[in-house]
């Protein structure tokens, strides 16, 4: 398991969770595209899409998200 994240602004503890789509159940998770690029995928994009990994601070509230 990883190291658990410090908060940058506060020095909380992050907890690692996930953006969720309320009412539209069965979508693909939300995922960074660069800038320019279209709205979904498609074949011949320059970039894949990446997957968000999202976290917050137990202790301010502060939200980091990451497209490893």
């Amino acid at each position: 398991m990883a190291e658990p994240k410090q908060c940058p602004k506060c020095s909380g503890e992050m907890a690692q969770g996930a953006l969720q789509k309320i009412g539209n159940f069965g979508n693909p998770p939300y995922v960074y595209a660069p800038a320019n690029e279209p709205p979904i995928p498609v074949k011949g994009a320059a970039i894949l899409r990446k997957g968000i990994v999202l976290y917050r601070c137990g202790k301010c509230g502060f939200l980091e998200m990451y497209a490893p």
